[in-house]
Parts: structure tokens; sequence; C-alpha cells
């Protein structure tokens, strides 16, 4: 299945999503996009570029070693797996993928939406997405 179907079906099933992207952090390329009519395309274009960032930045490696030193954080995969960031009218979900920690799946959708149904849709869509790579 293309990653764009995938995309497509996970975004039926998350609420209020208006667009959903793959993102590969080491190029920073979109790998997969799909979107609702209203054009959102420029939206994960842009957040694309951001993403690794968001995941690998300084300030959130360093956050990360200060969990280790303080023995917070022992798992043997170390570095978020999920960033969930609200803006004025969206709520943006970033889920690194398991399988291939140097990629990413986002989800757009509306601030409005039911945000603890919103992460638990979207964590129960990123296998068949993660499976369409």
């Amino acid at each position: 299945m293309p990653i764009e179907t995938a995309l497509s079906s996970a975004m039926k099933t998350i609420p209020d999503c208006i667009a959903a992207g793959y993102v590969d952090m080491e190029t920073g390329m979109l790998l997969g996009l799909q979107e609702t009519e209203d054009g959102h395309a420029n939206l994960l274009g842009n957040l694309a570029l951001a993403v690794a960032n968001l995941f690998q930045g300084r300030g959130i490696a360093a956050f990360e070693e200060l969990l280790r030193t303080a023995g917070v954080d022992e798992s043997e995969h170390p570095g978020f797996g999920e960033i969930a960031v609200f803006s004025d009218d969206r709520l943006h979900i970033f889920l690194r993928t398991p399988d291939y920690p140097d990629h990413v799946v986002c989800y757009i959708c509306q601030d409005s939406t039911n945000v603890g149904l919103a992460l638990t849709k979207s964590h129960l869509s990123l296998g068949p997405v993660v499976a369409a790579v």
C-alpha cells in the first residue's frame, strides 16, 4: 500500500485530522503527504524542516541528557517518542516510528479535537503507516 493511502486511512480514524505527513529526519524530506481539501500541504512542508530540530535539537538533547544523569530515563531507545504541540488553532502530533527511529509521522488536527482520543487514534494508526514505507 502506498504511504499516501496509509496516511489517508489514518486521517479518517483521527478526529478532526486535516493533514498527515511522513518525515525522514535524517534528510529533512517529507516522504508522504495527505491532506483534506483545505490545502494544508504548506503546513506540513514547513513542519518537515523543523521536525528534526524538534526531536534532535540541542535543547532536547540537553534535556534527555539531564534525564539520563538523574536516572529517570533508562530506556534502551533514548529520545522522545512523541511530541504534541498546540498552536493557536491546531494540534500537531509528532510520533517517532519504532522501526525507523529517524522517521516521524505528523498529524495536524483542529484545536477543537478531543486530545486524548486524537493521541490514542494516532498511536493505533502508526503500525499501518510504518508498514507502508
